[in-house]
């Protein structure tokens, strides 16, 4: 039967996504950022979605497909918090208004390793106008990985995450109804697959639409990110489920859900 999947447009799904764009079949991909893909699965308008984690938490009732993810190891260099003061006087913080699980961890990150609590909201992610009236500011995806340091205090969460549990992080899984326990499941995982071949060329391909050096999109792709769900993995996600609780952070946010 045919299927029709809502992704993320970053570069970090590409792997996953890529034999739906080049191998003729019965998967379709629709993008959208973070935050929207929810409603199309709500909707009926896709069965699947490569959606944030802190979504898939918060869906219990929905499946997750085995074996295929979004995760990094430790430095994800495509999730990172800007900061105009040491980190541990920002006191202001401007959310990405088109992430949901990069803002939990955000938070996370921030009041169990250094103790702060700040007041946030989400705003378009646009770093100078982020940093206008607020202290500092988190992008995602590839805005993330393209914004210029300059002077600011940095923190990449993906080596935040790591350096406080020593477990690799989980930013999206696919969700959907239960054929992705059949059919769909493996499909996403033969696409899994090819992703992992070709990773070198998709890099290629990506950088001149990204905006970035084709040696930096080939070293995010094959070293910084990994596409398996494995027992590692799935610790890592069980523990940011404990620490997204314990802040209050799965109930429904208007920051978290934007």
């Amino acid at each position: 039967m045919p299927y029709t999947l809502g992704s993320v447009p970053y570069l970090n799904a590409k792997p996953l996504v890529r034999w739906f764009e080049e191998v003729p079949g019965s998967v379709s991909v629709v993008y959208d950022v973070p935050s929207r893909l929810p409603r199309l699965l709500e909707e009926g308008e896709v069965q699947a979605i490569l959606v944030s984690s802190i979504e898939a938490l918060r869906r219990p009732d929905l499946s997750i497909a085995d074996d295929v993810a979004i995760c990094s190891e430790a430095e994800v260099l495509s999730v990172r918090l800007f900061s105009k003061k040491p980190i541990a006087e920002i006191r202001r913080l401007a959310l990405d208004a088109s992430s949901m699980t990069s803002n939990a961890l955000a938070r996370i990150v921030l009041a169990r390793r250094y103790g702060v609590e700040p007041e946030y909201s989400a705003e378009p992610p646009e770093l100078s106008s982020m940093l206008r009236e607020h202290d500092a500011a988190l992008l995602i995806g590839d805005k993330g990985m393209k914004a210029e340091a300059g002077e600011f205090v940095t923190l990449d969460l993906g080596a935040e995450w790591r350096a406080m549990t020593d477990l690799p992080f989980v930013w999206a899984l696919w969700v959907g109804e239960p054929e992705l326990a059949g059919e769909l499941g493996e499909l996403l995982r033969e696409a899994r697959r090819y992703g992992e071949a070709n990773l070198e060329r998709i890099a290629r391909e990506e950088a001149p639409t990204v905006g970035l050096p084709e040696e930096t999109c080939r070293h995010y792709l094959s070293e910084v990110m990994s596409y398996r769900f494995g027992p590692a993995e799935r610790e890592g996600f069980d523990r940011f489920r404990q620490e997204a609780e314990a802040l209050g952070l799965l109930g429904a946010s208007p920051v978290l859900s934007a």
